[in-house]
């Protein structure tokens, strides 16, 4: 049995490495996902500015309002593009990191089991 615990102990360290592993990269994903979700707010932001203006304006000025909201309004899709384009990558981090964290609290359980038993 006491064999059997120190094999069990030796699984544990290398899937809780694992898990480290898998959670550090879940933990980039999430953070590059923070960020681009906070630059599609803000961008969101800047656009409700831009029209939010109450003073009459001149054509050339309404021309500069469009032209700066034309603007916002491509830096918020190329956003929008870079978080479609980071879930699915996201989503698989997530897994892998769930199912690796899940794994080292298995063996984890099972060895103490296996003190316990012995």
């Amino acid at each position: 049995m006491k064999g059997q615990t120190k094999a069990l102990g030796r699984l544990e360290r290398i899937a809780r490495l694992k898990s480290d592993i898998e959670m550090r990269r879940f933990s980039a994903f999430r953070s590059h996902l923070v960020e681009a979700r906070a630059r599609m707010m803000q961008i969101e932001q800047e656009l409700a500015a831009i029209h939010q203006s109450d003073a009459a304006f001149s054509v050339s000025e309404a021309r500069l309002t469009n032209a700066l909201a034309c603007e916002k309004i491509r830096d918020l899709l190329a956003a929008e593009e870079e978080v479609r384009r980071l879930l699915p990558g996201f989503e698989a981090a997530r897994g892998r990191a769930l199912r690796e964290f899940g794994r080292a609290e298995a063996l984890n359980s099972l060895r103490k089991s296996s003190i316990v038993e012995a």
